[in-house]
């Protein structure tokens, strides 16, 4: 039957070849479609078929084609031909792919340059008077890590683990600086005349020297992960690389009914024609770590944004980063289509936080290029304040099955940790026998507020009496949930977020965040070390887009996560009869019919709604009508026939990620456990274990789609069985 469009105006996606970006046709897309069952497991086997269609993959393990080419060009510059190497955005990131090499057993020697990209063009000059055509042509410094060849996969862990490799967008402003590439992205006819040398600065110290070499190897050659390939890219028509933006449009001229070739509203350049008088900003100046905004009456009368939908201009990236940072805290209150000044962004009178700690302000919140980097600098950031105090740094504890490379933090930075894979309440006593035996003292317990996949909720108010009586910290990833939704800052001492997800939700931009509780035991310890170890490195360019796609997220939640109910409960009721695992609310008794295939939908409103109804947040305007449960859901299957039948059938973007405003699907074990699906089926992540973010298409869009899934998958089950076969 014909559906309509949501409110947010998303409809069902283009059709989306294997390989092709997720958005389609999206330059610096986040996901990448992997339809079919069959190209998820191929993709993970490394077949030349799939190798062959890959345009791009998720940042964190696949390299976008823009930085592949600017490492080519560092490689030609600085490197040999026994050499590689990975581009990182400071000296200190450098400096800590350095160490985790030479960590590595055997040790892998390296070395840094420093590559201070910049434009000679006469434009440079030009635009010198002009904010943000200067901002354009600014300076960008980029870190190359070189290795020997061979040892690419192992930094390519420091790459995926970290999250702390340049962005896409660094790479497509240093390869445009450099007259690598046009206005389009389209590699320059004359750039090899036209590209600038680079400046080379060698460090004083620590071991970042200039070195100008043969020829290139070939960057990311090694391992499935490697070279993405250049795909068609839309473009605007003032030539500006552009994305797709399948919400809404609030540019000027008629929107779009149909998605097929839309593209993002007006963007940098063009996105100042009714704005005020641009203001003068001060040189940036940085104050305990954070870059410092003069705020002159010019710049206070400024718009953080001119109009809703739009993107800032590029030389008010820190104006965005400000507004971020407030929206995170909660003190930044915005209704859609208002604009709000600069004055209601940088000022704090009257205003409190709405995250269940008053005191709680953007001077708190410290912004990163990813969530995991913001994963990977909490983890750095509790072994630095506890260092800090003179004492010994104890193992961590990782509470509940996480995302794998949370786990993969803990285990390769410091002492190691305990892992507690099932995070529920019977895992308390064994959780005290291990504090109580630790020595030196646990360093900190990090959770999932819900677990991904399996959407479990650790009991959090036990384990902060736990944390109190015997001095960790806890750290907290509220990715799933949203801080929207629920309060954890109060139970904990440090909470995390991947920005990437429904904080941004159009998948063309990667952020994290991590907050640090003022009213905390820890507060004083986190804060000071923070406070003189932090770096901005988050490019302003991503920070720019970041900040556009954040205006209406509290909106965009709250439908989520009522589509994602009413989905959960459509499928619930045509679950199979069969036991419930722990912590999960049996199903109400019904006949089943017996050709039910849903084994289990792991869903917080099922798995463990104790722990998590417990942080809800109380009585939030923005949720009305919204139980508050989040957009992710898990399903398995009685077979793998059935879970792959259900998941070819879903006419839904297929791929990695989640919080997406349009709805995401994934085999998620094979993508992510592919050669350890027996040691996570210890701890209930099975197999055939289908992940599912619910967006924001109409709702009977989305019956629709999951019914016609479902039945797909029960009638290749019933006709397989007719024919004899074994289901498995």
């Amino acid at each position: 039957m014909p559906a309509t469009g949501s409110s947010f105006g998303v409809v069902a996606p283009p059709e989306c070849p294997v390989g092709a970006t997720i958005p389609y046709m999206t330059p610096h897309a986040v996901s990448v479609s992997l339809p079919k069952w069959a190209d998820n497991v191929d993709y993970e086997e490394g077949h030349q078929r799939i190798k062959d269609a890959m345009s791009s993959g998720y940042p964190r393990f696949y390299i976008h084609n823009q930085i592949d080419q600017l490492a080519q060009l560092a490689n030609t510059r600085f490197g040999s031909p026994e050499e590689l190497c990975i581009l990182l955005p400071t000296a200190n990131c450098a400096k800590g792919c350095q160490a985790f090499l030479a960590s590595r057993t055997p040790p892998v020697t390296s070395r840094i340059v420093e590559w201070a990209v910049r434009s000679t063009s006469p434009a440079a000059t030009a635009a010198a008077a002009d904010p943000d055509a200067a901002a354009k042509q600014r300076t960008v410094t980029v870190y190359a890590c070189f290795f020997p060849v061979g040892d690419f996969g192992v930094a390519k862990q420091f790459w995926q683990h970290t999250g702390d490799g340049i962005s896409s967008r660094t790479a497509e402003r240093c390869l445009t600086l450099l007259g690598e590439i046009d206005g389009d992205g389209n590699a320059s006819p004359s750039a090899t005349q036209q590209a600038a040398e680079p400046v080379v600065a060698a460090a004083e110290e620590g071991g970042i020297s200039p070195k100008i070499g043969g020829p290139s190897g070939r960057y990311g050659s090694k391992g499935r992960y490697a070279v993405s390939k250049p795909s068609v890219t839309p473009t605007s028509s003032n030539g500006l690389i552009t994305s797709s933006k399948l919400r809404y449009s609030t540019s000027k001229g008629p929107s779009r009914a149909s998605n097929s070739d839309d593209s993002e509203p007006p963007s940098l350049a063009n996105s100042i024609d009714s704005l005020p008088p641009k203001p003068t900003l001060s040189a940036p100046v940085l104050k305990d770590g954070r870059l410092a905004i003069d705020q002159d009456e010019d710049v206070l009368a400024r718009y953080v944004e001119e109009r809703y939908g739009r993107n800032l201009d590029l030389s008010l990236a820190p104006l965005a980063k400000l507004a971020m940072r407030r929206r995170i805290a909660g003190v930044l209150k915005e209704t859609p289509g208002q604009a709000i000044p600069v004055e209601r962004a940088s000022k704090t009178e009257n205003e409190q936080s709405t995250r269940g700690v008053a005191s709680l302000t953007e001077e708190d919140v410290w912004l990163y290029p990813g969530g995991m980097s913001a994963i990977f600098h909490a983890h750095q950031l509790a072994m630095g304040a506890r260092a800090a105090t003179g004492k010994e740094i104890g193992k961590s504890i990782c509470f509940g099955f996480p995302y794998t490379d949370t786990l993969k933090i803990l285990e390769k930075w410091g002492p190691g940790c305990e892992f507690f894979g099932r995070g529920l309440a019977e895992d308390l006593p064994t959780l005290r026998a291990t504090l109580e035996k630790a020595s030196p003292p646990i360093l900190a317990l990090f959770c999932e507020f819900p677990s991904n996949p399996l959407l479990r909720t650790p009991p959090l108010g036990a384990l902060r009496k736990l944390a109190d009586e015997f001095g960790f910290m806890i750290v907290v990833d509220e990715t799933i949930a949203g801080f929207v939704n629920v309060e954890v800052l109060p139970l904990a001492d440090i909470v995390v977020s991947s920005l990437t997800k429904v904080f941004s939700g159009d998948s063309n931009v990667m952020g994290g965040s991590l907050v640090i509780n003022p009213k905390g035991p820890h507060y004083e310890a986190l804060k000071a070390y923070q406070s003189s170890v932090y770096e901005d490195f988050y490019f302003d360019e991503d920070a720019i887009y970041m900040e556009r796609n954040s205006r209406d997220f509290q909106q965009r939640i709250a439908a989520e996560n009522l589509n994602a109910e009413t989905v959960c409960d459509l499928l619930r009721s045509r679950r199979a009869e069969g036991p419930s695992p722990i912590g999960m609310i049996p199903p109400p008794t019904t006949t089943a019919s017996p050709s039910s295939v849903i084994k289990e939908i792991y869903y917080p409103k099922f798995m463990t709604p104790e722990h998590y109804t417990a942080s809800l947040r109380p009585e939030n305007p923005s949720l009305s009508h919204s139980s508050g449960f989040g957009a992710l859901f898990s399903l398995t299957f009685t077979s793998i026939l059935a879970s792959s039948t259900f998941f070819d059938a879903l006419p839904c973007y297929k791929g990695p990620s989640l919080g997406t405003n349009f709805t995401l699907a994934c085999p998620y074990t094979i993508l992510a456990h592919y050669t350890e699906t027996d040691w996570a089926l210890e701890w209930g992540v099975e197999k055939g274990l289908v992940r599912v973010s619910v967006g924001l298409e109409d709702l009977d869009l989305l019956r629709e789609w999951f019914t016609d899934a479902l039945d797909a998958a029960e009638k290749a089950v019933a006709d397989a069985k007719a024919r004899g076969e074994e289901v498995v």
